[in-house]
């Protein structure tokens, strides 16, 4: 009798013990279906990391010359300047300048963005400077009559050449380049920065 009542407790005890195992853990089918899940979830996170575009982490550009181009984006639009010429002036219309001499630039503007520009805002973007740690000089040009400045409005894909004057210290090495302060504010996304020696504007 004791051995009859103890098998039974033993059949009972095991039968809650498999019942217990397959109520709480994963079957084989479970397990597959989390893992195939798994998969599939994993696959759309590469996915959708692909999908997204590298931001750009350096979009300045400042071993440009005479004869580059450099891209500019701005709250007023895109837009490229290229540096065609640059000239050494004494004076502009019998006026000297209020500093060593005159640096006439030649710059070609060209709105590359989607939206049409005001190229006389475009290139107010720019300054010379001869020291970078120092703020630079602003364009004189509407202010003298026989400079053929840069003005008027730029569609998508056009462009304009004209001059431009700004007053220079006398030095070796000039720069022209997006005013600082521009840059600083985010009004411009990133610095171009144009190096000519005098030996190019004599």
């Amino acid at each position: 009798m004791k051995k009859s009542v103890t098998s039974t407790s033993l059949i009972i005890l095991l039968s809650l013990f498999l019942f217990a195992c397959n109520s709480t853990g994963p079957t084989s089918e479970q397990s597959e279906e989390t893992n195939q899940s798994e998969t599939i979830n994993s696959t759309r996170e590469d996915e959708s990391t692909e999908d997204k575009p590298s931001e750009e982490t350096d979009t300045d550009q400042l071993d440009l010359g005479v004869g580059d181009t450099g891209d500019v984006h701005s709250t007023i639009g895109s837009y490229s300047i290229t540096v065609n010429e640059v000239e050494i002036l004494d004076e502009v219309e019998g006026e000297m300048s209020e500093l060593d001499y005159f640096i006439r630039v030649n710059y070609t503007v060209k709105n590359i963005g989607d939206e049409e520009i005001d190229a006389r805002e475009a290139i107010d973007t720019m300054e010379s400077v001869h020291d970078l740690e120092r703020s630079g000089f602003r364009d004189r040009s509407p202010y003298i009559d026989e400079i053929d400045g840069i003005d008027g409005s730029l569609s998508p894909g056009e462009s304009i050449t004209g001059d431009t004057v700004y007053d220079a210290y006398e030095s070796e090495e000039n720069y022209l380049r997006i005013t600082e302060g521009l840059v600083g504010s985010g009004a411009v996304e990133n610095q171009i920065r144009f190096t000519f020696h005098k030996s190019e504007a004599e």
